[in-house]
């Protein structure tokens, strides 16, 4: 059985108008997802639903999720410094039942990613924040949501166990006889999170824009003869944004 839940509920952020030096927002919103595969009965005791509104999220189409935005004014030659931080939370469940001659495995993963990027007023994406604009998959901190837009990686959790029972070797001798076999279990562990993340904005052109940050959730869960089951959400979090001038022609 594969279980998927999202929920997100409202998000909070400052009144303001366009700033031409620094801005700030938060959020208070909460989005999760989680993934279950089970053969052997167990409950998922991960949910939603019971502390969650259930309200629906537009997404982009890589599958982020506004968390957080501000307007800010832009003059000429001005770059843009956003810090972004935000409470992260991962659950990871393994568990395997084997029978002799057989090797039982379970595996949940679950992560959490982000980017800024910049709007026009029109709510189109002009800019996509450094750091994460020269991500690739050889990276270590950069993970490809969907396929098309890259995020860092807040937090991430691998965990896998397995398990190994040997054939029952009996041994009969003059009046008993007696069974004996090997049990062998491993569990993995694998876990990268940063839960700050400095973006960068480089000679933003003249204008008013949308400063967003944008996060996403993914889970997955896989079994053989066990239960697997992943959780991932982000919550609580700021973000400022200042506009700087940095020096003449600058450039990554």
């Amino acid at each position: 059985m594969c279980l998927a839940i999202l929920a997100f509920v409202s998000t909070a952020a400052f009144a303001q108008t366009p700033s031409s030096k620094a801005t700030a927002a938060i959020n208070t919103a909460v989005y999760c997802t989680s993934s279950q595969s089970t053969s052997i009965g167990d409950t998922l005791p991960v949910n939603c639903h019971d502390i969650f509104s259930g309200v629906s999220v537009p997404t982009t189409p890589d599958n982020f999720v506004p968390a957080m935005s501000a307007a800010v004014k832009v003059s000429n030659s001005q770059s843009l410094f956003v810090s972004a931080s935000m409470v992260t939370g991962l659950y990871t469940k393994t568990a395997t039942k084997s029978s002799p001659g057989q090797t039982s495995t379970a595996s949940a993963f679950g992560g959490v990613y982000e980017r800024a990027v910049l709007l026009d007023g029109s709510g189109n994406i002009v800019a996509t924040s450094y750091p994460v604009a020269d991500c690739s998959g050889d990276i270590l901190g950069c993970q490809l949501v969907g396929s098309q837009g890259y995020g860092v990686v807040l937090d991430s959790r691998l965990q896998t166990l397995t398990q190994s029972l040997s054939d029952c070797v009996v041994t009969v001798g003059t009046t008993s006889g007696s069974c004996n076999f090997t049990l062998t279990t491993s569990l993995l562990l694998n876990t990268t999170s940063a839960h700050t993340f400095n973006f960068i904005f480089p000679n933003v052109g003249t204008g008013t824009y949308t400063v967003q940050i944008q996060d996403a959730v993914n889970t997955s869960a896989t079994q053989t003869n066990g239960t697997a089951i992943a959780g991932a959400a982000f919550g609580l979090g700021s973000v400022t944004i200042e506009s700087v001038r940095l020096v003449h022609d600058f450039s990554f």
